[in-house]
Formats: structure tokens, sequence, C-alpha cells
């Protein structure tokens, strides 16, 4: 995408909600649907570059999501295991020397195993997407370990913390002097003080719009949810990038089985920056 004067990257995150079994719902339908607006999103020049996906942890969605109409997709996911990390992205421009950080297995524990957290890898992933205009774009997308309260308690806060900061330090490695964009779902938002001050201190030049104030993903208005939770759903960009817009995405409701459903118990979230052309 582009403009008279800069190179517009446009970036999607979604939570799929991608469970397997009977821990989601209409599972097969919503895929379909979350296919579907890919495909539109996929053939359009004003469509999403990149998407960076979570919870896609069955090999048999990460299959039919690589077929959606993008170019190219990676998935670093072990073949062998039932779930793994879930992460996936998608992308109109090829991609490159996609790495993947795996964080330190969560003990099982009383309650652990039936949240699922000791049984998936919650890890990051990056690729280089080569734009052809804007050139190497580093791609970074992960899922941080989920909230589980008790009572008032966050018992995985401190769990979160390490992973996030394992997280920052390492794509700011990576990335060195290259245009970043990290993004995914953090389980944390602004309400969450102690965390965001952490994000406003990693990635402190960082990026995003206005309207990323605003809105949640985790929202009443979602069919999967009762209430608006804190947004936990994120898009950030280095500061070679300057933010144009942001907004929801993936939030329309689809008919499966005779019920109206939105696509994931999450609505994606989209950014979009420029670039000055080189």
């Amino acid at each position: 995408m582009t403009s008279a004067g800069a190179i517009l990257i446009s970036i999607l995150t979604l939570n799929i909600w991608g469970l397997p079994g009977k821990l989601t719902v209409l599972k097969n339908d919503r895929i379909q649907g979350i296919c579907k607006e890919l495909k539109r999103a996929a053939a359009d020049p004003e469509g999403w570059d990149a998407v960076m996906l979570q919870e896609v942890w069955l090999k048999e969605d990460r299959r039919t999501l690589s077929q959606c109409g993008y170019r190219q997709s990676v998935d670093l996911n072990a073949k062998m295991k039932l779930v793994d990390s879930g992460l996936m992205f998608l992308s109109k421009h090829r991609l490159k020397n996609a790495r993947r950080l795996t964080y330190p297995r969560i003990p099982i524990a009383p309650g652990v195993a039936e949240e699922g957290e000791a049984l998936v890898r919650k890890s990051a992933n990056s690729v280089e997407m080569v734009h052809p205009e804007a050139g190497p774009i580093v791609l970074a997308n992960t899922h941080l370990v989920s909230y589980y309260a008790q009572g008032e308690k966050d018992k995985y806060q401190s769990t979160r913390r390490s992973q996030f900061r394992k997280f920052a330090n390492w794509i700011k490695k990576l990335a060195q002097e290259k245009p970043v964009i990290v993004g995914g779902d953090w389980n944390f938002g602004s309400k969450n003080q102690a965390l965001w001050s952490e994000k406003n201190h990693l990635f402190s030049d960082f990026v995003v719009s206005k309207e990323s104030e605003k809105e949640t993903t985790l929202s009443s208005e979602n069919s999967f949810q009762e209430e608006d939770q804190d947004r936990v759903d994120h898009v950030f960009a280095s500061s070679h990038f300057e933010s144009i817009q942001g907004q929801l995405a993936m939030h329309e409701p689809i008919e499966a089985q005779g019920k109206l459903v939105n696509l994931s118990d999450h609505f994606g979230w989209s950014e979009t920056f420029s670039l000055p052309r080189r």
C-alpha cells in the first residue's frame, strides 16, 4: 500500500480462539469465516500486508489458514505435537529469516494443567517481511501467559513479566537497526499498570495510534464476552514509522448453525503505519 509521500504498512493481529475439541465452540465455522475475511484482505491492495495470529493450536487449522489468499505463511510449531506455540504469520510479501523464542515451561502445579498453560509452549516468533518498496521489516508476534485470577490476584503476573522482558530484549537484539513491528496477544493492557510501565520502558520509542487508547479487543459487544475488559491485543512500531490509524478488525458477526456469533472471543486489531520512501 502506498501514498504520495510515504509507504503505508498495515498489520493485523488476531487471537483466533482455536482450542481443540469441546474447549471452544463453533470453531470450524469461525475459521471459515476468518478465512473469508483473509481472502478479501489479501485481494485488496489496501488490505493488511501481514497478519499475526495466535491460538492456532491445531495443525489442520494452520493448514487451512495458510491457504486463505496470502502469498506466504510461516508456521514454526512442532509438527509432531498436538499443541505447541499456536503462533503463525501470513504475508502478501516474501518472508525470510524466521526465528523462534520459546519461553521456559510453566511447571505443572494444582490448577495449571486444567488451565492448559503447562501443556502448550508459549513463545515468540519473528520474521523479516521483504516489502517491495520499503525493504526488510522485522515482524514479531507473541502470546504471553494468560490471566487466571484467584480473587483479585493474578497468579501469572511475574511469569508474564518475565516472558515480556525476554521478548522485548530478544526482538530488539534481532532487529538491531531495521524497522520492526511487534504485536500479538500480550494478555495485559494499560489497566495493568505495572506491566504497562514496563512496556513504556522497553519499547519507549515505539509508536501506536491514538485509537488504540479508546478501543478494547475484549468487548461486551462480542458474542463470547460478557463485559468489556482490558485490551490485550497490540501492534506497535519502531520509531522508523509514523502511526496513521488503528481500528478494530474481524469484529463483524457471522451466522453459524443458526446462531449469530463472532469470529473469535477476541476482536482483531489493525494498525496502519507509514515509512518514508527510501
